[in-house]
């Protein structure tokens, strides 16, 4: 699996980022919770998420260019 950090407002303009990748199913779940009690919250400017390998990052206004 791996970790990634999006936009926490749904921005379209702003890209996904690849914090970690190849982790395991056991850990990506908890490690992703504990990146978002840490640094995320309901109003920080990113959002920690656990996704499949073969998820796409979105590239924010590199997608529109």
């Amino acid at each position: 699996m791996k970790i990634i950090s999006k936009d926490n407002f749904a921005r379209e303009n702003v890209a996904d980022t690849l914090v970690a990748e190849n982790v395991h199913d056991y850990y990506a779940k908890d490690i992703a919770e504990f990146l978002q009690s840490k640094h995320g919250g309901e109003n920080a400017s990113r959002y920690y998420e656990a996704v499949a390998d073969d998820y796409k990052l979105w590239g924010g206004m590199a997608e529109f260019v």
